[in-house]
Order: structure tokens, then C-alpha cells, then sequence
């Protein structure tokens, strides 16, 4: 089933057994949100999510195989993606129980939201759980990348829950600053939750990274993968972006890491919105919290200490070659 059939099949009723997977990481935590609310909106229900490696499956068999303490309804949320889980005839069992014991329990309900890690496996794995999602209960849905009407659409529909007022013109330009990401864009929506005024262009540009910055991070991400990093900054060059400009999102960048750095250190596991106070997509969170603990504490000192110098330098007229100080950071990352 596709997202549009699906849409469908929701103004009516709710499936017992949802798988959501696909091309567009966005649209699976998204829907699995729509499926949980619309759940919650109908019954009373008590939640249970497990994420990746907390998946148990003795403690869901219990849940879905015992009365609910609290209500008569049982939600189960699964998040897991192919690269942690796998889905190994072990796996492949377990949710083949889960949905048996679904048939003599119909008040209950399953989300399983399985995150395309863009590997091979997923690809294989994805064929394998959806042909156990194949009846009127148990259903599977496979979302594409969104196209500009459909990302506008959802946006939209995210200002409204949030109260925001923005016209489609200018959420079609946040939409266009941020590269059609639109998982980047519906956490730009969040920032202007403040406003009780309309959303314009002008607010847009005030508060919201754009292109360049996508740009900053993906030179950043090159670099703390060793990989050439020259070629991205040559780009950048050419958009005739100021040295202050690129210092100052270098800095906002490792600044960002350095905070999920110094919270994983003081409490062990973490989330975008523990550190930032604001949710970030799930792919780029997983990002933050592999690059951050890359680097020692040190190291982040080393490269506040070169950003801070060269801008020294660049205000002061005194260094306008950026590449010395790219070096500089590759060869404290490495």
C-alpha cells in the first residue's frame, strides 16, 4: 500500500497491525505519530515504545498476551532499521507471534516503524516483513520522498497543529532554503511557535539556516569522515560566501557536536531534544551522537582555539586563505 491509499484507509478506520518503511525516514515517523494520535483520539490506550537495541520480544508478547493495568487497549511502537536488528529468521518469527497473538486480542495495536538506513540489507529485510503485513488487519506501507505539492501539504498541516500562521508561498521558500528536506523544515516550523504575528520571508532569513548551512555541515561531516574535503569548500568558495560567514557556521557546527559531546558524557544515552531543546530528524540526531563522540574534549578545544584565530586573522585583514585552517582542523579530527 502507498501513502495516498493509506490516507484513505485512515478516514475510515485504524489497522490492527501497521508496518511503515520506505524511501522517506520523514514520512515513517511521521505517520506513525498520525497512527498513535488517531488511536489516542478513539480509546483510552496505554503506550509502549522500544527503540532499536531495546527491542524485547518476551516484554511485547506479555503486553499484547496480558490485560492492560490502566486502560483495555495496548499500543506497541517498534523503531528499528536493518543495521542494528537485522531481521534474522529470529526476528522474522518474533513478529509473526506478535501478530498471532494480535488475533485473539483485537483491542490492541502494533506500529512497526522500520527506518531505511539506505544499506542492502534494508532492501532485502523490507521484502521479508512485508509480506507478513499482507491482510485486512495487518497492513504495510511503503513512502517515497515526497514531492513539492505533498512536503507543502504536510507542511502546512504541521503550521496548523502548531498554530503557526504562514502562507504556502513562504513555507514553499523555507522548503527551498533547507534543500526539500522536509524533516529540517518542520523543526524550522517549531522555532516560530513564539510568534502570534504571520510568518514572512523576512522571518525566515532571521531565524532559519539555509542552503549555505547544509553545505557547512556536509564540508564538517567530509572532514570528520576523512574524506576530500576540498572540493565541497571549492564549492562554497564559488557561491562567494565570506570567510566570517563560514567561521561562524563551522563553529555553530562543532558548538552543536561539542553539546551532545559534554551530554552523552554526563548522562550516557541522549536525544536532540535533551540537548537542543528541540527535536532534529532521527537520521540527523543518529549523526550528531556518532560524530560527537568522535572527539576528546581536547580536541574540541583545539578546534574552538583555530576557528577563533583564524577569525581573528580574517577581521584583521591578516589571513584570507581559508585552506591552512581547514588543514589545521583536519589534522586535530584525525
Amino acid at each position: 500500500m502507498y501513502k495516498k491509499e493509506f490516507d484513505n484507509l485512515l478516514k475510515s478506520r485504524i489497522p490492527q497491525a501497521t508496518l511503515l518503511y520506505g524511501e522517506c525516514n520523514f514520512l515513517i515517523d511521521y505517520y506513525g505519530k498520525k497512527i498513535k494520535n488517531a488511536i489516542i483520539e478513539k480509546e483510552s490506550v496505554d503506550i509502549f515504545s522500544f527503540y532499536f537495541d531495546e527491542y524485547n520480544s518476551k516484554a511485547i508478547n506479555d503486553i499484547f498476551s496480558q490485560p492492560s493495568l490502566f486502560s483495555n487497549t495496548s499500543l506497541v511502537i517498534i523503531k528499528m532499521d536493518s543495521l542494528k536488528l537485522g531481521i534474522r529468521k529470529t526476528k522474522t518469527d518474533d513478529i509473526k507471534q506478535f501478530l498471532k497473538i494480535l488475533k485473539t486480542n483485537t483491542a490492541n495495536y502494533l506500529i512497526i516503524e522500520f527506518y531505511n538506513d539506505n544499506s542492502m540489507a534494508y532492501k532485502r529485510d523490507t521484502k521479508t516483513l512485508s509480506a507478513l503485513f499482507n491482510s485486512q488487519d495487518s497492513i504495510n506501507v511503503r513512502f517515497f520522498n515526497p514531492n513539492q505539492k505533498e512536503a507543502i501539504e504536510i507542511l502546512q498541516n504541521c503550521a496548523n497543529e502548531l498554530g503557526i500562521n504562514i502562507n504556502q508561498t513562504n513555507l514553499l521558500y523555507l522548503y527551498g532554503i533547507q534543500n526539500n528536506e522536509i524533516g529540517i523544515c518542520v523543526n524550522e516550523l517549531q522555532k516560530f511557535t513564539i510568534f502570534d504575528k504571520e510568518i514572512t520571508k523576512a522571518t525566515i532569513d532571521e531565524l532559519c539556516y539555509g542552503l549555505f548551512t547544509n553545505s557547512i555541515d556536509e564540508l564538517c561531516d567530509t572532514m570528520l569522515l576523512r574524506g576530500d574535503y576540498v572540493k565541497i569548500f571549492t564549492k562554497i568558495e564559488e557561491k562567494g560566501i565570506t570567510d566570517i560567514d563560514i567561521i561562524t557556521a563551522m563553529h555553530n557546527y562543532f558548538y552543536r557536536l561539542f553539546l551532545f559531546f559534554s551530554y552523552i558524557k554526563s548522562n550516557g544515552r541522549c536525544s536532540s531534544k535533551d540537548v537542543l531543546g528541540y527535536a532534529l530528524p532521527r537520521d540527523i540526531e543518529e549523526k550528531y551522537i556518532r560524530f560527537a563522540t568522535r572527539l576528546r574534549e581536547s580536541q574540541y578545544l583545539q578546534i574552538f582555539r583555530t576557528l577563533n584565530n583564524w577569525r581573528f586573522l580574517s577581521v584583521s585583514g591578516k589571513d584570507k586563505n581559508c585552506f591552512p585552517n581547514l588543514i589545521k582542523i583536519q589534522a586535530i579530527i584525525k
